[in-house]
């Protein structure tokens, strides 16, 4: 929105930026947990049967899974912008994206911090068989929301000014988000276990 051809619209101007700074918080507040946390719920917490060889290779066969996807990511990502850039509804191109993508990767990013009813130590084959549709379907959920998020920036104001305004304000939540989680991910671990551990929590906080 041009606020300097209309005036009146500072407020909303205003209203947006915060808006557009939230929406990076939450962002980041994902890929944070996503990029840190995940990884070492992995190996740390979900297979702990008591047998190391076992862990071990559940562990390793979780890494070539999640690196094998990242390749398939890589070629997929272009066609997902072509398809955000293709869409064409009443809220825009890059709306639907952005809320689709951010609710379905939020709930597959849950399920996957999750050991899933037990299938990690009851049935190791299945629980690797829905880990992977499961991530795979975060992973390309999330990239159309990120691809849609950031690259609504040039929609929101035919003013250059007002864009670089909304990037800085994005970039603020961003840096907060992604700050945030090291401060409250294992206060909170720590408020659900039964068990502190010595300070790293137990697994019904983990869960």
């Amino acid at each position: 929105m041009d606020t300097k051809s209309n005036p009146v619209s500072k407020k909303q101007a205003v209203t947006s930026r915060i808006s557009y700074a939230f929406g990076a918080f939450g962002h980041d507040i994902f890929y944070a947990t996503l990029s840190t946390y995940f990884i070492t719920f992995i190996t740390s917490h979900l297979f702990n049967t008591g047998d190391a060889a076992q862990n071990n290779r559940m562990v390793l066969y979780i890494t070539q899974i999640i690196a094998g996807l990242r390749i398939v990511e890589l070629i997929i990502d272009p066609f997902i912008g072509n398809m955000i850039d293709n869409t064409k509804t009443r809220w825009g191109k890059f709306k639907p994206w952005v809320v689709a993508g951010g609710t379905i990767s939020s709930i597959a990013l849950l399920i996957l911090f999750t050991d899933m009813g037990g299938l990690n130590k009851t049935n190791p084959v299945l629980y690797l068989i829905i880990f992977a549709f499961i991530y795979i379907t975060m992973d390309i959920f999330y990239s159309f929301k990120d691809i849609g998020f950031w690259s609504m920036v040039p929609a929101l104001s035919f003013s250059s000014e007002e864009r670089g305004k909304t990037a800085t304000f994005a970039r603020i939540g961003s840096t907060i988000g992604a700050n945030i989680v090291g401060v409250v991910i294992m206060p909170i671990v720590l408020f659900f276990s039964l068990n502190r551990n010595g300070g790293a929590g137990d697994n019904r906080g983990r869960f």
